[in-house]
């Protein structure tokens, strides 16, 4: 028999999600077998029996019985494979930090990482590797062997810029109680082919699709979809000689749909360059072969919200060089 007692990172969780994290370490317990041990009394709540929907609260005990997994205990932290986390240095990690506190941990994410681990690039780092590394040591002293911090949204691998993470389950549900409900003043920096307009606001139906080529899911304009609404603002227009005209646009979003802004600005004729999926490669191999940029010309620039004591968080993060280079 194990206890565990519900603290301030488990509570307001449903028990079922809880215990899906609790057993990921062993593989062995699939989630039909959760539900099993919740209907037959294996899994109490305060010494009671409870539905699988049941909302934790703080200080809840629960007890663990019948559980065949050994000795083993679920790991404090996921250990990043040890030919990727030795790549990380904390010197590194901490040029890309922006600001942390009890609450965030905010990064400059560099273009062509992931957000997150995946089985298309298990063996790449990804931000949560930085950030793994970086709070291992918190995290032990937090003595939590459920939450780690995570994010509310993702940027694109090949998109940088500011990117939020909450330390803990507050502040998680806070992060994505306020993007739901579209409180979050979100801006990027775009670099676009061709002359943009001093400034428009584009508002076109976007709807989601299989790509056979790309074998993922992209959008396209659509009558009968989503709404989708992206404002932008021309911050400089220059000819240059390799590309022809570029502009530095300024977009912003009030709604948050899968590649609205690459979809958004290719309709509009405004393709950012380095996209290879909205734009045509020739233009990219140009970019590449010239002035060997081979990223995606799209980055957050700012991220603010009104924090959970009523002040405001604003977040910025600089100017990739790849875009001053396009310029120079």
């Amino acid at each position: 028999m194990k206890l565990k007692k519900v603290d301030y990172n488990i509570a307001n969780q449903r028990l079922d999600r809880y215990l899906r994290k609790y057993f990921k370490p062993y593989p062995e317990i699939k989630l039909s077998d959760i539900f099993s041990r919740i209907r037959k009394w294996a899994i109490l709540v305060n010494n009671k029996r409870v539905e699988w929907d049941y909302r934790l609260l703080l200080g809840d005990e629960i007890k663990f019985t019948n559980i065949k997994t050994g000795d083993k205990k679920p790991d404090k932290i996921a250990v990043p494979k040890e030919n990727k986390i030795k790549q990380l240095e904390l010197k590194d990690i901490k040029k890309i930090l922006i600001y942390e506190d009890e609450n965030w941990i905010v990064f400059n994410k560099p273009a062509w990482i992931v957000a997150h681990p995946s089985n298309r690039h298990e063996n790449d780092l990804c931000m949560n590797d930085y950030l793994e590394e970086y709070c291992k040591q918190s995290w032990i002293r937090n003595g939590s062997d459920i939450f780690k911090p995570s994010f509310g949204y993702r940027l694109d691998k090949d998109t940088s810029g500011v990117l939020v993470w909450a330390k803990n389950y507050e502040a998680l549900q806070y992060l994505n109680e306020i993007i739901r409900d579209r409180e979050i003043d979100k801006e990027y920096l775009a670099l676009c082919l061709w002359d943009a307009p001093q400034h428009e606001v584009i508002e076109k139906k976007l709807e989601r699709f299989y790509s056979k080529k790309f074998g993922s899911s992209h959008m396209k304009v659509s009558e009968n979809w989503q709404d989708a609404k992206t404002e932008i603002w021309n911050q400089r227009s220059k000819n240059n000689p390799i590309l022809w005209e570029v502009s530095l646009v300024k977009v912003k979003l009030y709604t948050w749909r899968m590649h609205q802004i690459r979809v958004h600005l290719a309709s509009e004729n405004l393709p950012i360059l380095g996209d290879i999926i909205y734009w045509n490669p020739a233009t990219n191999r140009k970019l590449y072969k010239q002035l060997k940029i081979n990223r995606q010309m799209l980055h957050c620039s700012r991220y603010s919200f009104v924090n959970m004591d009523w002040k405001t968080l604003s977040f910025d993060a600089p100017l990739p060089k790849e875009f001053e280079k396009v310029f120079s």
